[in-house]
């Protein structure tokens, strides 16, 4: 009973987003789910340090989380839209292939950031030391993934732009 309950509270906003989209087109709600993702990374790269309480890594988490997870849906509606009826299958068989390689890529990039700079540093040796250079590799991760939740805002932007002008 616990699970359906949580499953309809956090579908409530999706389903919203999806209104948002019918409402206002694609660029109003992408655009501004993808700011609160870019927010909530950014709370992460200031908020996270040693002395941080779990809630605030929380805050900026659950932000990220929040704007990701609306903002994908809406990318996909919006790209499947341009997409002829008849390559409707193929367009969605690629944004899946797409969203699992980019989260083995994301993985490996933030395990590569990680990897690089607990090098030389053995948690036997010295926990504090390691563990120091595990909070600046993800920190280097955090700031990996600003840049390319940037980059992507700034291609949408681009995208609806070029939409607007066609």
């Amino acid at each position: 009973m616990w699970f359906a309950c949580a499953s309809k509270r956090s579908a409530g906003p999706l389903i919203h987003m999806g209104v948002l989209l019918d409402r206002f087109g694609p660029m109003r709600p992408i655009l501004s789910t993808m700011a609160l993702a870019i927010v909530g990374i950014l709370l992460m790269l200031l908020l996270v340090r040693p002395s941080a309480s779990v809630w605030m890594i929380c805050v900026g988490y659950i932000a990220y989380m929040v704007g990701f997870s609306m903002a994908y849906p809406n990318t996909m509606t919006a790209g499947m839209s341009v997409i002829p009826a008849s390559m409707q299958p193929d367009g969605n068989a690629m944004f899946s292939t797409f969203q699992q390689l980019a989260g083995a890529v994301g993985t490996t990039v933030m395990s590569i950031c990680l990897g690089v700079t607990q090098a030389g540093h053995s948690i036997t040796a010295d926990k504090a030391a390691f563990a120091a250079a595990t909070q600046r590799g993800g920190h280097v991760a955090f700031i990996v993934l600003l840049v390319v939740l940037l980059c992507a805002f700034l291609a949408n932007i681009r995208a609806f732009a070029a939409r607007r002008t066609a």
